[in-house]
């Protein structure tokens, strides 16, 4: 019994110990982060003062490939960078509020990449329609929006093409979100009778919920949150959703990543009214109208080929404005002022009706993690 009490009395001194460690250097970090928040401050002031953009990719870019270079561990380099995003939107938050416009409602996945890339300081504001989200940045009501360009499974959002194409808004960046759809539910696995979500999340998991819920009635929800708002009337109920949705309405996930595809992820572009520097590695989207003769599509790749840059995405969209005409959706890596990249669009406008530059915006190689709810000890 003596030597029980004496390991209990060891291991409580021991965690005070720690604790009281990991208190003092919480107080230099909240001393620092308030240090950096203060720079910020001036800093915002310095913009205003000569009407600067407070966002800026190319910074933003720079300082987390920083962190992540210097980051000695044990904590993973996601981790640090999704730490350093939310400070940095806090800070940003004291320059200027930025306001994003997505294709709403909340904690759907453009809300969830939306969050990934600005942080939680950022106002958020949800649209009925991509439609909308443009015509909110062009009327100069957000900074941003926030709309999917591409799916790794269902392939191109054709509509947000078209739309890039008709209007004056630029692409200024790009989020690259893994799709992990959770089963939510206040419900057990066997007392679930019916499963709620968007036709598109449901038919992702249609394998999972074919051998897990054979017994439950799958029905379309207008939106993946809409499915989870559902179960808070039902509790027998379950949806297919996000950690967002789910920490947003406060119904557990009971199974995480039913997923039948492993890789989903969605690609979202950031689009604005700005244009952004080069950073040195970037990438470039654009439209092509081709002239209808022979030999024009070779001459729209030729040029990408014989400088050497590399072509990413190639699509042909219908022009909308005549029968059987097409335009092309490019993207190519580099920036739109490099050299090459230049003079490839000089060549490649010589034999084309019209070229469109929709942006050039930092290369993004990295895929943003789902937001979940913080936990702690």
């Amino acid at each position: 019994m003596k030597h029980f009490d004496s390991s209990a009395g060891e291991l409580t001194a021991r965690l005070t110990e720690l604790r009281q460690a990991i208190d003092d250097i919480d107080d230099q970090l909240l001393r620092l982060f308030n240090q950096r928040a203060r720079i910020a401050q001036e800093v915002g002031k310095v913009k205003n003062r000569f009407d600067t953009e407070s966002y800026i990719p190319t910074r933003e870019k720079e300082i987390l490939k920083r962190v992540r270079a210097r980051n000695p561990g044990p904590l993973p380099s996601e981790a640090v960078e999704a730490v350093f995003r939310e400070v940095i939107s806090a800070c940003r938050a004291l320059e200027t509020n930025l306001a994003i416009a997505y294709l709403g409602p909340e904690a759907t996945f453009h809300h969830t990449a939306a969050q990934s890339h600005f942080g939680r300081s950022a106002r958020y504001i949800p649209m009925d329609t991509i439609r909308a989200v443009f015509q909110e940045v062009e009327c100069r009501r957000v900074h941003y929006g926030i709309v999917a360009i591409e799916n790794s499974i269902e392939g191109s959002v054709t509509q947000t093409i078209d739309f890039l194409a008709h209007s004056n808004i630029r692409v200024t960046g790009e989020i690259f979100l893994p799709i992990t759809h959770n089963l939510i539910s206040f419900a057990e696995l066997h007392d679930i009778d019916k499963v709620y979500s968007h036709p598109q999340a449901l038919a992702q998991c249609r394998n999972w919920l074919e051998t897990n819920l054979p017994q439950a009635r799958l029905i379309d929800a207008p939106s993946t949150t809409e499915g989870v708002r559902f179960c808070l009337q039902d509790r027998k109920a379950a949806a297919i959703g996000s950690a967002l949705a789910s920490e947003m309405l406060d119904v557990p996930i009971q199974v995480h990543g039913i997923e039948d595809y492993a890789g989903n992820t969605t690609r979202f572009f950031i689009i604005g009214l700005n244009t952004v520097p080069p950073t040195g590695d970037d990438k470039t989207s654009m439209v092509v109208f081709l002239r209808d003769q022979v030999g024009a599509l070779f001459s729209m790749l030729e040029p990408f080929k014989n400088r050497g840059i590399n072509l990413t995405n190639i699509q042909s969209r219908p022009t909308k404005q005549e029968a059987w005409q097409y335009m092309f959706f490019l993207e190519c890596q580099g920036h739109y002022e490099d050299e090459n990249v230049r003079q490839a669009l000089e060549d490649i406008k010589s034999s084309s009706l019209y070229v469109k530059i929709l942006g050039s915006y930092p290369f993004s190689r990295m895929t943003a993690p789902e937001i979940k709810s913080p936990s702690g000890s």
